[in-house]
């Protein structure tokens, strides 16, 4: 008798603990998309303009999967980025973690470049916490101006308030680029970025407007950069760097940071190359750098010194390493 009972409520019991799931997952997903809506008509009202052509909520009964079609995010004419299909899915037992994947890659501008940036894949992951939120991003096979990557891999993290003064954090972010091969090599160094990376901590909020206007806003306001790591690995050069960035009254980058410089001799020849520097210049530089430099652990002499940036003169230690080119906000 009690085996027959069991045997007759055991699948009453799996039945309602499958509809009530099932219950649970519909309304869930009914919820995600009407969030995902009044999200993006938030983003909208802070001036960003996202749009897309469909959406589709699916991924029953084991997951939560959202996919838009022909999706666009831009800020005025500060940056566009255009993707045919993203998706996010998300474990039904843990929301606060998504999964994003843009298999056929996706194309972008930004204000000052002439050119598109295009990435054949694009995947990445979004962690909703209380205090902030975090997005993890790679784009492989990057291409744009006649420049190719092989990736470039982001982690940015964003406090769950805008900051109240440029004491506050408004972003922190972690950049890697990796085997850029350029357009056009430079003599001294060559045509092949092997690492770029950056570490940094964005002072102060962003407001809205072009690039020209908000950063004007970001800088009045006292915003900074706080570099944490800098690195560089370019043909022989290998440099290391960690300061603050700001930008002068005319909206041109200024600099204050301690690096360590492996072959800085073609630091300088590149500086010349690139018409920072007369090349009569260039012995007196390299002999002070030179004088300055000290044996590494690994044999090769190592410069570390001060890097300042002001008045767009780059310089080393003493040493006044040239010009560079003004910034044009466009």
């Amino acid at each position: 008798m009690k085996a027959s009972r069991y045997l007759l409520v055991s699948p009453i019991v799996l039945l309602l603990a499958a509809g009530g799931y099932t219950a649970y997952w519909f309304a869930t997903a009914r919820s995600l998309e009407a969030g995902l809506n009044k999200w993006a008509d938030q983003r909208r009202a802070q001036g960003y303009d996202l749009t897309w052509r469909d959406e589709r909520v699916g991924g029953f009964p084991f997951a939560f999967r959202i996919a838009l079609t022909d999706a666009s995010i831009a800020r005025g004419n500060s940056y566009r980025v255009a993707v045919p299909e993203i998706v996010g899915s998300a474990s039904p037992l843990d929301l606060s973690r998504w999964r994003i994947e843009a298999a056929q890659g996706g194309a972008g501008r930004a204000q000052g470049f002439e050119a598109d940036i295009a990435a054949q894949s694009l995947s990445g992951a979004v962690t909703l916490g209380g205090d902030a939120s975090t997005l993890d991003v790679s784009a492989r096979e990057v291409s744009g101006a006649g420049a190719e990557a092989g990736e470039i891999a982001g982690h940015f993290t964003l406090p769950r308030h805008a900051p109240a003064s440029h004491r506050d954090l408004g972003l922190a972010a972690s950049v890697q680029l990796y085997h850029l091969t350029l357009p056009k090599p430079v003599k001294a160094l060559g045509d092949t970025i092997e690492t770029f990376a950056v570490d940094v901590d964005v002072m102060g909020g962003l407001p809205k407007g072009d690039w020209r206007q908000a950063l004007t806003a970001w800088r009045d306001d006292g915003g900074t950069v706080e570099l944490r790591q800098g690195k560089v690995q370019w043909g022989a050069l290998r440099l290391e760097a960690k300061g603050t960035v700001a930008l002068d009254s005319d909206m041109q980058p200024t600099a204050a940071l301690r690096a360590s410089i492996v072959d800085q001799g073609a630091l300088v020849d590149a500086a010349v190359e690139a018409g920072m520097l007369k090349p009569k210049n260039a012995p007196l530089v390299k002999l002070v750098l030179d004088f300055l430099a000290k044996d590494g652990p690994d044999g090769r002499k190592r410069l570390s010194a001060p890097v300042t940036l002001q008045d767009r003169k780059l310089a080393v230690g003493r040493a006044e390493i040239g010009k560079v080119p003004p910034i044009e906000w466009k």
